[in-house]
C-alpha cells in the first residue's frame, strides 16, 4: 500500500449500469468504444484503460470505463469527457486474475481500517495488462486507486 498525490487526470469515458454478470463483457465493449471514437476525434490516449466505480450493488454496477487522454476529450457517441480527480490517494497493486480482486480489496479496506484513513470518492482500477496480449493471467497487473480525505 502507497500513499501518491496525483494531478488531475482528463479522460474520455463510457458511462454504464449493468448487472454484475454483464461487467466484463461490457468493460471490453466500452474500452474498444472509447479508444476508436477518440482515434477518430484525434484524440490520443495517454495511459492503460481504467474503471471507475461509482455504485456497487449486489444486482448492478454502475460505471466509468475509459481512457485518460492528453487533451479534453469531445463528445461523441456515448463517449464524454471526464475527470479523474487529484489529491492523496491510496494505492494497491495486484497481480494475478481479476477473480482475486477481492483478496486485494480486502487488504485496502484492512489498511484504510488500521491507519485511520478515510476514501473520499469512488474509487478505480486502472489494468496494466491487456488479457488478449497477455493470456497467463498469473501475469496481470491491476492499480486501484482510492481518493482519500
Amino acid at each position: 500500500m502507497e500513499v501518491h498525490e496525483l494531478h488531475p487526470r482528463e479522460v474520455a469515458i463510457v458511462r454504464v449500469e449493468v448487472p454484475m454478470a454483464e461487467l466484463p463483457n461490457t468493460m471490453g465493449e466500452a474500452m474498444c468504444e472509447v479508444e476508436t471514437q477518440m482515434k477518430e476525434a484525434g484524440v490520443e490516449v495517454a495511459g492503460p484503460p481504467f474503471a471507475r466505480y461509482l455504485e456497487l450493488a449486489p444486482d448492478r454496477i454502475v460505471a466509468e470505463i475509459g481512457f485518460p487522454v492528453w487533451r479534453p476529450a469531445p463528445h461523441v457517441g456515448r463517449v464524454f469527457p471526464g475527470q479523474l480527480p487529484g489529491g492523496r490517494v491510496a494505492t494497491i497493486l495486484h497481480l494475478g486474475p481479476y477473480a482475486g480482486l477481492a483478496e486485494t480489496y480486502a487488504k485496502l479496506e484492512r489498511w484504510l481500517t488500521e491507519s485511520g484513513a478515510t476514501a473520499a470518492g469512488p474509487m478505480w482500477e486502472v489494468y496494466w495488462s491487456d488479457p488478449t496480449a497477455e493470456p497467463d493471467p498469473a501475469t496481470w497487473r491491476t492499480m486501484i486507486h482510492v481518493p482519500l480525505a
